[in-house]
């Protein structure tokens, strides 16, 4: 058997070669190399902490603080989308109508003469009315005047004059 003798040079370039190809395996191996290398070599024991004694630790610096603006906040949600466009400003238009008197409620059913005395009748709803000149119904109409082509009701609550117009004139 032979045997093959190396040259110092021949050595280092083969321990280099050793070395490179150590590195490349630990990294495909997914291990950092250089922090095992160092740990290896760093064989001191470790310091020992100093524990202060309790009167000296700051308790205040241990509470939270009050949380940071809203627009420092990462986690907060974020629209790329344009702003919504701004709300039309309402122009100054005509004063607001005054109240009026809603529509007569009434319609007119017919009056009856009986021993020279007249009654004239009206519904609501289906409810029939019996009317006077001078009479309050449900404290929101008075009849004021009876004729013969109309009655005439004031709205108590707007204090409004209207007129209601009646089918047969005269008879």
């Amino acid at each position: 058997m032979k045997r093959i003798f190396l040259n110092r040079r021949t050595a280092r370039l083969a321990g280099a070669a050793a070395l490179v190809l150590a590195a490349l395996a630990s990294m495909v191996a997914g291990r950092n190399p250089v922090a095992e290398v160092i740990q290896a070599t760093s064989a001191r024991p470790p310091a020992r902490a100093v524990v202060a004694p309790a009167s000296d630790i700051d308790l205040a610096r241990l509470e939270r603080t009050a949380p940071a603006a809203a627009g420092n906040d990462p986690f907060a949600p974020k629209s790329f989308a344009p702003p919504p466009p701004p709300a039309p400003v309402a122009r100054a238009s005509a004063p607001p109508q005054p109240p009026s008197a809603p529509p007569l409620p009434f319609v007119y059913a017919g009056k009856v003469t009986q021993d020279g005395k007249t009654e004239v009748y009206v519904t609501r709803d289906d409810n029939l009315i019996s009317i006077a000149p001078g009479e309050s119904i449900d404290t929101e109409y008075r009849v004021d005047a009876v004729t013969a082509s109309s009655i005439r009701f004031t709205y108590l609550p707007l204090k409004t004059l209207q007129s209601l117009e009646l089918g047969e004139a005269g008879g």
